[in-house]
């Protein structure tokens, strides 16, 4: 029997019949899916071989079986052609197919089951060339791809493009996926850059934090929120439609978060959220000094030690091309490289390194950025104006329990 359920507010019908679940959206098809069986139903039994062309070929016993039979000139005897009238013994056919096969190949396998799946297009020396593109241009499009294809393989008369589709299959047989990138500024590889990160890396302190176990860390940096930070930016709708929802429209005042967190498994963190200028070396100051306050003064048993970005380098390039840049960053950059907040640190018995520039990858705040517009994004129902997105960056900013694994992943092992 046949029962339709009409839903008024999306104007849709969905038909259920014995076997599937058709759903019609203004008479159109829109999707069929197929009703999972009841608990304990049993699958069909196999049948013969022989049966319906199913393709499973008899075992390789039954073959040694009945060449031994034909072998020994009993294959007319009336029991076999008894089993196969009944389709419980192997056609006169495949019986002699076998015995050439056995002739000519030494065996009468059966051949592997394909599924009528088409067979791979790209492959062999191809897909490793694929692969090793993919390591310098993982950003490259399948033309690019094709071209570079084409280059590596020129003058070979038997080269062919490539579908897109074709190219994306091979992609996933080698494990690549799909996943939103980033990027790393040419500057992050001259080689004075290169070098500054493996003194980081590497070297003890005062020249990097080798020597400085995680627990003993504090990561700091700041960034601007907006309502648009918590809104949200992909959606789905059907071909031709727009994906529209009710939300954030509205522009508002930039709230500014600074934000320091530990490496500590008790998960230590310290904000600071305002609007207006950006982070000044006076409001640095009165930040450090609080942490300070909280932390106490370092001893030998344990000192702390802060690590950000380095601004200062930032400044450096961004004078040279663009003015306005060189304006927002310098009041970042003496906030960082702020000698009063350095003697701040020094005087209370704890430690400051930074990073090398153009590195964010090595530094676990950016990461904990990247958690905190998720959780505004997830939260964005509650956000309607600007006081109600500072309550939410802070509620945000509480509900990341613990930050040992961003630390982790960024390389700072050592406990």
């Amino acid at each position: 029997m046949v029962y339709q359920l009409l839903y008024k507010r999306y104007k849709s019908v969905i038909t259920y019949t014995s076997n599937n679940v058709i759903l019609t959206t203004n008479n159109i098809m829109a999707a069929v899916f197929t009703v999972r069986p009841d608990v304990q139903t049993r699958v069909a039994s196999i049948l013969d071989p022989s049966n319906e062309g199913r393709g499973t070929g008899w075992a390789q016993e039954m073959r040694a079986f009945c060449l031994a039979v034909r072998q020994a000139g009993a294959s007319r005897e009336p029991l076999f052609v008894q089993l196969r009238a009944n389709r419980l013994y192997p056609s006169l056919q495949s019986e002699e197919r076998w015995h050439n096969m056995l002739t000519t190949l030494g065996h009468c396998r059966p051949c592997r089951r394909t599924g009528n799946n088409r067979a791979t297009v790209l492959r062999d020396h191809d897909q490793v060339l694929i692969a090793i593109y993919r390591i310098p241009f993982p950003k490259a499009t399948a033309a690019e791809i094709n071209a570079f294809l084409y280059r590596a393989n020129y003058g070979d008369v038997n080269f062919r493009f490539y579908h897109p589709s074709q190219i994306t299959q091979c992609e996933k047989r080698i494990g690549l996926t799909r996943k939103r990138g980033s990027t790393t500024a040419f500057q992050a590889y001259l080689p004075r850059n290169i070098r500054k990160r493996f003194i980081f890396w590497n070297f003890p302190y005062p020249f990097g934090i080798a020597d400085i176990r995680r627990q003993d860390l504090i990561d700091l940096d700041e960034c601007g929120v907006e309502l648009s930070t918590a809104e949200k930016d992909i959606g789905k709708a059907y071909v031709g439609k727009r994906v529209k929802q009710a939300g954030l429209y509205s522009k508002s005042d930039k709230y500014n978060l600074l934000l320091a967190i530990s490496g500590d498994p008790v998960g230590n963190r310290w904000s600071d959220i305002w609007t207006g200028e950006g982070t000044t070396g006076d409001r640095m100051i009165a930040f450090i000094e609080r942490i300070i306050n909280d932390l106490g003064p370092g001893t030998p048993a344990r000192r702390y030690c802060f690590i950000m970005d380095n601004l200062r380098y930032v400044w450096v390039y961004c004078c040279v091309c663009y003015l306005f840049v060189h304006c927002v960053s310098y009041t970042q950059a003496s906030s960082h490289h702020n000698v009063q907040m350095a003697t701040i640190i020094f005087n209370a018995g704890h430690r400051l390194a930074f990073r090398a520039p153009y590195y964010p990858v090595d530094g676990p705040i950016e990461y904990v950025f990247n958690t905190f517009q998720l959780l505004l994004q997830i939260n964005n129902d509650a956000i309607e104006d600007g006081p109600s997105l500072r309550q939410e960056m802070n509620l945000c900013i509480a509900d990341i329990h613990n930050f040992v694994p961003y630390f982790e992943y960024c390389g700072y092992w050592r406990t």
